[in-house]
């Protein structure tokens, strides 16, 4: 007795199911990450320039908020000038009574004395990240110095100037006599009138630093937009795909398995026969 048997076309099953498992991982990999596993060279070199764009938007925005920080600083020095001045001016007012003693009116003069050099300290010490932030220019400091120009956005035309730059009168005060404290009066009103004009000056540059955040923040947003449009993960067909590529795993394995039990069913029928 003669049995003919028909041999199944042998397949691979390592080859078959490395194919699967590699692209099951690229599927499990572009969903952990966020990133599309495949991205065509010419939505990749836009995704790049996307990317480059982001790059520089967050760091032209870093720029405007130091430039903000800035001149914030100088602000708040010019604000406890201010005070300072205040107080000069209150004294000068009482001094130019005419009733007081000598005793006192030196007094008064100790402590506008004091006022000044807070003054003077304070000016030069309105300092942010070790450069000066006001340059009050006196008649015992004549000198000014450059404008800044402080980039705020993706290229070198986009800036914003600051003009550290403020004329003041000096800061001798004499209140002697009621001559010099009325001539006393009038100069801190002449400075009080500069130190506001001053903060106003600063009060705009602030308002352009903010619209240049404001502005960096929504193009990041614009360039994110559209970088998630070409590069991000479609979660739903990135799914779908595993869960297709899981059960032609599955189905392989199945049918590999009837293969080699139906060849060992045919190997024991040849020992018997």
């Amino acid at each position: 007795m003669s049995l003919n048997v028909v041999y199944p076309i042998h397949v691979s099953p390592s080859s078959v199911l490395q194919v699967q498992q590699k692209n099951m991982e690229r599927i499990a990999q572009s969903i952990a990450s966020g990133i599309q596993s495949q991205i065509n060279p010419a939505d990749s070199y836009v995704a790049s320039g996307l990317d480059s764009s982001i790059r520089s938007a967050h760091q032209a925005m870093a720029n405007a908020q130091m430039g903000y920080n800035f001149v914030a600083t100088a602000d708040s020095a010019l604000a406890n000038v201010t005070q300072n001045l205040q107080r000069i001016r209150e004294l000068s007012i009482q001094a130019s009574n005419g009733i007081y003693s000598g005793s006192q009116v030196s007094a008064m003069q100790a402590e506008i004395n004091q006022n000044a050099d807070q003054i003077r300290q304070t000016l030069s010490n309105a300092t942010f990240n070790g450069k000066l932030t006001l340059n009050a220019v006196t008649p015992e400091n004549p000198n000014a110095v450059g404008v800044m120009d402080i980039m705020v956005g993706e290229n070198s035309t986009q800036t914003i100037s600051y003009d550290p730059n403020i004329t003041l009168g000096s800061m001798n005060f004499d209140i002697s006599t009621p001559e010099a404290a009325s001539d006393t009066l009038k100069k801190v009103d002449e400075m009080l009138d500069d130190i506001s004009s001053k903060r106003g000056e600063i009060g705009a540059v602030q308002t352009s630093f903010e619209g240049a955040i404001e502005q960096q923040s929504a193009n990041i947003l614009s360039y994110a937009s559209s970088l998630s449009d070409i590069q991000d993960t479609d979660y739903v067909s990135a799914i779908a795909e595993l869960k297709k590529s899981q059960f032609a795993m599955e189905a392989f394995v199945k049918v590999m398995k009837v293969q080699m039990d139906s060849q060992d069913y045919v190997l024991d029928l040849l020992k018997q026969v």
